[in-house]
Order: structure tokens, then C-alpha cells, then sequence
């Protein structure tokens, strides 16, 4: 595959919390989200079906030959697309956690 970081949406709630939390919504859990695979040209039809639903989405990206592996566009910039094994979510979960405790 091959993603465009910015094309992924991010909903202005998420962005908020997320950044209230210090957690990168682009790596952290993801409840929700959902990536479609489709053939290119029914991937506008599928924004439009879901946009009737009022679900927002875009089209991020690509799938590409498995050699080519998975790779993520960032600001002009393609690099190679790695898991991070740890979910910030449940770093953060437990320092908010630490705090209530502290109370």
C-alpha cells in the first residue's frame, strides 16, 4: 500500500483529545476507524455512499505491488510504514490514571 498521511481524516474532536492526552491520533487506537480496499474506479462511489450515511472519509492512498511493501507520504516525503507496537492510548491511560489516583 502506499498512504497519504494527510489525506487520512482525522475529526476535530479526535485531534482535540488526542492532543489533551499528548497521543499522536495516527498511531493510537483507532476504535471506529475502518480502511476500505476497493477497485480505483468505484473508490469516489464509495466516498459518496458513505458521505449519504454522514460518515467522512477520503481516498488515502493505493495498493501497490507486495514488494513495494507498505509505505506512508508525508510532506512530500515517502518512507516506509512501521507499526509502534505500543499503543500511546494505554500509555496515556495509565499517567491520567497515576493523576486521579494522586487526588
Amino acid at each position: 500500500m502506499r498512504i497519504e498521511k494527510e489525506k487520512v481524516v482525522v475529526l476535530p474532536e479526535v485531534e482535540k483529545i488526542c492532543a489533551e492526552f499528548g497521543m499522536d491520533p495516527y498511531t493510537s487506537i483507532s476504535e471506529g476507524t475502518l480502511i476500505i480496499t476497493c477497485k480505483a474506479k468505484k473508490a469516489e462511489e464509495v466516498v459518496e455512499a458513505l458521505a449519504k450515511k454522514g460518515i467522512s472519509s477520503s481516498i488515502v492512498g493505493e495498493v501497490v505491488g507486495q514488494r513495494k511493501g507498505i509505505k506512508l507520504l508525508e510532506k512530500g516525503m515517502e518512507r516506509t510504514l512501521v507499526h509502534p507496537r505500543v499503543d500511546p492510548f494505554w500509555t496515556a491511560f495509565g499517567r491520567t490514571m497515576e493523576q486521579v489516583a494522586k487526588k
